[in-house]
C-alpha cells in the first residue's frame, strides 16, 4: 500500500507531476496562512491569546521558528497594505524570502514596477533589485 511518503515506486513522470500539484497546493495554503496572520494580527487577536505580539503568538502558540514566524508576518502585514502580494504568494510569482526583502521597500508609486521585476526571481536577485532602488 503506497502511503503519501512512499515514492520510491512511483515512475518518473508521475513523480513530476505530482511533486509539480503538491507545490501548487503549498503555495495555495501558505497564501491563505499569511493571510489568517494578516488578520489575527490586524485585529490583535494575539494579545486575547496572552502574546505580548504577533511574533509571540506565532512562536509561542502557532509553534512556528523564529525564521518561519518572521517571513509571515513580514509578509501578512505587507499584504495588508497590497493585496497583491497573496495573489503572487498564491500563484508562484513571488516567494516568502523575496517579499521579505521586498516588503520595506514597496511603496503606491513603485509597487507594481518592483513586483514585476521581482516575478519569479531568486532572494539573491530581489537583494540586487533592491540594491538598484535604494544603495545604502
Amino acid at each position: 500500500m503506497e502511503t503519501k511518503y512512499e515514492l520510491q515506486d512511483l515512475p518518473d513522470s508521475d513523480l513530476l507531476l505530482k511533486l509539480a500539484e503538491v507545490l501548487k497546493q503549498s503555495r495555495r495554503v501558505e497564501s491563505v496562512l499569511v493571510a489568517h496572520i494578516a488578520e489575527v494580527d490586524a485585529r490583535r487577536l494575539f494579545v486575547s491569546q496572552a502574546s505580548s505580539s504577533m511574533f509571540r503568538y506565532c512562536t509561542d502558540v502557532l509553534h512556528l521558528s523564529e525564521a518561519e514566524a518572521f517571513l509571515r508576518i513580514t509578509a501578512a502585514r505587507a499584504s495588508r497594505r497590497y493585496p497583491v502580494l497573496l495573489k503572487m504568494l498564491d500563484d508562484g510569482r513571488l516567494h516568502l524570502s523575496g517579499l521579505a526583502v521586498l516588503a520595506p521597500h514597496l511603496t503606491n508609486s513603485n509597487c507594481e514596477d518592483l513586483l514585476a521585476r521581482a516575478t519569479h526571481k531568486t532572494k539573491g536577485e530581489i537583494q540586487k533589485l533592491v540594491a538598484e532602488i535604494a544603495p545604502k
